[in-house]
């Protein structure tokens, strides 16, 4: 009987230990074409659970499964989608990727003085609950709700009920997606952040982006947060409300979809 313990307690030491081998990590910073460093870039694999990303000043650590022989994906707002193969990541462990910039030519929007915002989304929504994102969990990295208007808007205020924040202090980001069949594409050409701490308790943040968004009629939407920062360990909690809602599982994840979501209200000024 001992003898059998102990061919089971090295079997299980010798998985463990062949899951510590059985991957690589990857060091590396992000920068953009003038050397500059790139903050929170989403790294990882299309659709899959592994993934990381970066810190403010663009560095990163990722763990990469020895099975994993796909390219490696950079994404962020303000930069084109960039791929690092993996004959190129396999053999260095300090890794510098450059991300080219977006060219965006954008139209000039112009909004009467009588269009006022108004709300888009979320003013009859009932408060649920919380829901929650605990420490360094990647479980849902990023939430929000799915609605679309009648008209064209233009984007003036993205409101978020935060009830309590543990962390010292956690930099939110913002993502808006145009919703295709199964597609989510980013419309965003500048990240929109907003930083918070236990100051901020039980009150209403309100985000206004940094350009000019325009919400199409009859066109479907997801606006969605996600804790990109952390200092110290923590939590952090917002309102819950019933509305149909996507969540990512991880960084690069498959995205679910869900009953509830952050209470996030929309507001815009009809052109």
């Amino acid at each position: 009987m001992k003898q059998t313990l102990y061919l089971a307690f090295a079997l299980v030491v010798l998985l463990f230990s062949s899951s510590a081998v059985a991957q690589t990590t990857i060091k590396g910073h992000v920068v953009d074409e003038r050397g500059k460093s790139v903050e929170y870039v989403s790294i990882g694999f299309e659709e899959d659970n592994v993934g990381v990303i970066s810190d403010a000043q663009g560095y990163f650590e990722i763990s990469i499964p020895a099975n994993r022989k796909d390219s490696l994906s950079f994404t962020h707002v303000s930069y084109l989608p960039t791929k690092v193969p993996y004959n190129i990541y396999c053999k260095k462990s300090d890794l510098t990727v450059t991300m080219p910039n977006k060219v965006v030519e954008l139209d000039e929007v112009v909004v009467g003085k009588k269009n006022l915002p108004r709300t888009l989304s979320g003013k009859s929504w009932v408060n649920v609950g919380v829901v929650a994102f605990i420490g360094d969990s990647n479980e849902y990295s990023e939430w929000g709700p799915i609605f679309k208007n009648r008209k064209d808007y233009l984007l003036s205020d993205i409101l978020l009920s935060l009830k309590e924040c543990t962390f010292e202090q956690c930099t939110l980001s913002f993502n808006i997606y145009e919703i295709h069949g199964n597609q989510f594409v980013n419309i965003l050409n500048k990240p929109i952040y907003q930083i918070v701490s236990p100051a901020d308790n039980d009150r209403q943040l309100d985000i206004s982006p940094l350009e000019d968004i325009i919400l199409k009629g009859k066109q479907q939407y997801c606006i969605c947060v996600s804790p990109v920062n952390t200092k110290g360990k923590g939590a952090i909690y917002f309102s819950a409300t019933f509305k149909s809602s996507f969540a990512r599982n991880s960084v690069k994840g498959k995205r679910r979809k869900m009953p509830i979501c952050p209470a996030i209200i929309v507001k815009g000024c009809e052109l």
